[in-house]
């Protein structure tokens, strides 16, 4: 069961491309994301920019393994950063690190290598961060000077910008769910799928709700990906798990809810991939 990739359904989102929204040539970009920022409660929505790179072609990502919480509702390729090599990563790639885990964490020559490459080879490298001027002190003596201070050639954008481009020329102004609410545009994208067939799409608990959800909707492959994950023995604190697994993709709102919309397909098929998928087929109004 596929419901393919979710930005295929999207006749403008084909042709759309990075330079198109970002508006520059330069095969180097720092994205500013403010959702990567520190914040005192639980951090979350680190990977909410991913499906918007996806959709423009670039699929390989490398970040944390904190981050990966056991669930994506995009199918990408995942590299450790704990674990890269600068010199055998492949452009086009996209990097979501924040300046604490460029100083802190142990990213900083990985960063700095890979910025080298990219404009040396004219490779596609987007690097998400927490700021417009990320630093790499070790390799600048001076204080305060970033990398785009560094090399003049970087291109310096804003996340939620491109975002908000993306609705409007690739999906066309078809979502439902406020620009405000969310900027994964993975969401976006179902919820102009679900108000095309009439289903609700006001919201990304909305959207989740399987009872009314097209056939061709997203957000079946976030179903399909729990079954197909040795979920066979859930514990009755699975709810909880599936939460805390989407904490990484949606910036706010009440992701039990949308974790109980999940888990009660899961059960109403008995957490069988083909089950599922004869429920899927089904028309919603004998669901």
């Amino acid at each position: 069961m596929t419901t393919g990739h979710w930005y295929e359904r999207f006749d403008d989102s084909g042709s759309v491309q990075l330079v198109d929204i970002a508006h520059t040539k330069t095969p180097t970009i720092v994205v500013r994301d403010s959702q990567l920022q520190k914040r005192g409660k639980q951090a979350r929505a680190q990977l909410r920019s991913l499906p918007l790179f996806q959709s423009l072609g670039l699929n390989r990502v490398v970040h944390t393994d904190l981050w990966d919480n056991e669930y994506s509702p995009i199918d990408y390729e995942h590299v450790s950063s704990e674990d890269a090599d600068p010199e055998e990563l492949e452009f086009p790639l996209v990097h979501v690190v924040t300046q604490d885990g460029i100083l802190e964490h142990g990213e900083e020559d990985l960063v700095r290598r890979l910025l080298e490459r990219s404009l040396d080879e004219d490779g596609q490298y987007v690097l998400v961060t927490d700021t417009t001027a990320p630093r790499t002190p070790t390799y600048t003596k001076k204080p305060g000077r970033s990398v785009v201070d560094d090399f003049p050639a970087i291109a310096v954008r804003d996340y939620a910008s491109l975002a908000n481009s993306f609705v409007q020329d690739a999906l066309d102004g078809r979502s439902r769910i406020p620009v405000v609410d969310t900027r994964n545009v993975f969401f976006h994208a179902a919820s102009a799928i679900h108000a095309e067939a009439g289903a609700p799409a006001d919201g990304i608990e909305a959207v989740f709700d399987y009872t009314r959800a097209p056939t061709d909707s997203p957000v079946w492959d976030s179903a399909r990906y729990f079954i197909e994950h040795d979920l066979e023995n859930v514990l009755e604190d699975y709810s909880d798990h599936i939460r805390e697994a989407l904490r990484s993709w949606m910036e706010k709102g009440d992701t039990q809810r949308v974790a109980n919309h999940i888990l009660e397909v899961l059960r109403v098929c008995d957490y069988d991939a083909s089950t599922l998928e004869n429920y899927r087929q089904r028309d919603p109004n004998y669901r």
